[in-house]
């Protein structure tokens, strides 16, 4: 079995190397007489033990620690957008129910500023099932409840705040369908949309296919009050980048033409 990896284990380990290197140091200062030979010794033992550990022993571990998330929001105001676009080189990819809070911002950035060769949009399809129940984790209500008959008559208030809602964000969504297709990358071919059908727990920025802005959706929360994550790809190996540009991947080619 795998032995678990863990930065305290290399804290343990590195120290039980030291003590070990200052015992055998010690007994080799006192059988030769020759303090310099036991300062030696002690110097070579740790200089080995850490090139043990850093490339043997706990390889694995800082390839982990490294491709861990460089970044995190507890909270992300609609300003740091414009940082977001500023890092943009070649493509810009968007997965959200609306975009309702950053059309306006995006619209504004291409026009004055338009950098990129490429814009993905991946919005949710107005009239898809799982619309309602978006709307509804976002006023609290849990995932595994069944949005039927039974449970709108017995939530009738809160039944009808959602119905009230879903019809509300159509509206958004077409809209920013509208307000997207009305922009110059559009008409040049450079802005594509698309609509999916399936709930998702987060929004997402892709930037040139090498890092991701991963808002999670808290229920009771809209997704502009998100905290989110900045995940990073990794040339050499798999890193948390990898199964949220998949699952990216994956909704964009089952999603259809707006």
């Amino acid at each position: 079995m795998t032995k678990h990896v863990s930065v305290n284990n290399l804290v343990r380990e590195f120290t039980i190397n030291l003590l070990a290197g200052l015992f055998v140091a010690g007994i080799l200062w006192i059988l030769s007489g020759k303090s310099w030979l036991g300062v030696l010794i002690f110097g070579l033992f740790i200089m080995g033990s850490l090139l043990y550990l850093a490339f043997s022993k706990y390889k694995r571990l800082f390839k982990l620690i490294k491709a861990c998330d460089p970044g995190y929001y507890y909270s992300f105001d609609l300003a740091e957008n414009s940082k977001v676009y500023s890092e943009v080189k070649d493509s810009f990819c968007y997965l959200g129910i609306s975009a309702n809070s950053v059309i306006e911002l995006f619209r504004k950035w291409t026009s004055e500023n338009p950098p990129a060769n490429n814009y993905s949009f991946l919005l949710m399809n107005p009239e898809s099932p799982q619309l309602k129940q978006q709307i509804a984790f976002e006023k609290g209500v849990s995932l595994d409840t069944r949005l039927d008959a039974q449970w709108s008559s017995s939530n009738t208030q809160l039944s009808q705040m959602i119905d009230d809602e879903v019809e509300t964000e159509k509206e958004r969504i077409r809209s920013a369908i509208r307000v997207l297709k009305n922009l110059s990358t559009y008409k040049e071919g450079k802005l594509k949309i698309r609509l999916y059908n399936e709930f998702t727990p987060w929004w997402m920025y892709l930037i040139d296919d090498k890092k991701i802005y991963l808002g999670i959706l808290k229920r009771g929360t809209r997704g502009q009050e998100s905290p989110v994550m900045m995940i990073s790809k990794h040339r050499d190996f798999a890193s948390p980048f990898d199964p949220f540009k998949n699952t990216w991947d994956r909704m964009w080619t089952g999603a259809t033409e707006a």
